[in-house]
């Protein structure tokens, strides 16, 4: 960590200690010389940004930031966070609409089967009172011949 060659030792093992940075999977090779700073600079931009989502609209901030990652957070700037976000909420809830449509689907189709069973109920009722009444009419003839 860049802070231990400025003198920040005892600072740099607290944070890396209390961040669990020994069991991240990230290669710290990866991440850039200051990139702390540069995260905790993204993290005030990131309060400004749920601040201003949250006034403009009623939905869920929490629910928002889920879709983003750490590393997105470091390399990215708001603007590109905010496509991020508003990309895959439109994805969500296209995802969203697909599930109620088949859902729909699948109400109607149910529907339409219980409608098939119940003609076909109504057939056999009318089938076998059509037999009943035919056997009646029989007999009503057999008794008068």
């Amino acid at each position: 960590m860049s802070y231990s060659l400025a003198g920040f030792t005892h600072s740099a093992f607290v944070l890396g200690y209390e961040a669990g940075i020994s069991k991240c999977p990230i290669d710290g090779n990866s991440v850039p010389p200051g990139a702390l700073i540069t995260f905790v600079q993204k993290g005030h931009q990131y309060l400004e940004m749920e601040a201003n989502l949250t006034s403009q609209s009623d939905t869920d901030v929490d629910e928002d930031f889920s879709f983003l990652q750490p590393l997105d957070l470091i390399k990215k700037d708001v603007h590109e966070l905010r496509q991020m976000i508003k990309d895959k909420k439109k994805s969500q809830q296209k995802g969203r609409e697909k599930e109620i449509d088949s859902k729909h689907e699948a109400e109607c189709d149910r529907a339409r089967e219980r409608e098939k069973q119940d003609r076909e109920k109504e057939c056999e009722k009318d089938r076998k009172r059509i037999e009943k009444d035919e056997g009646r009419e029989k007999q009503h003839e057999d008794h008068t011949d």
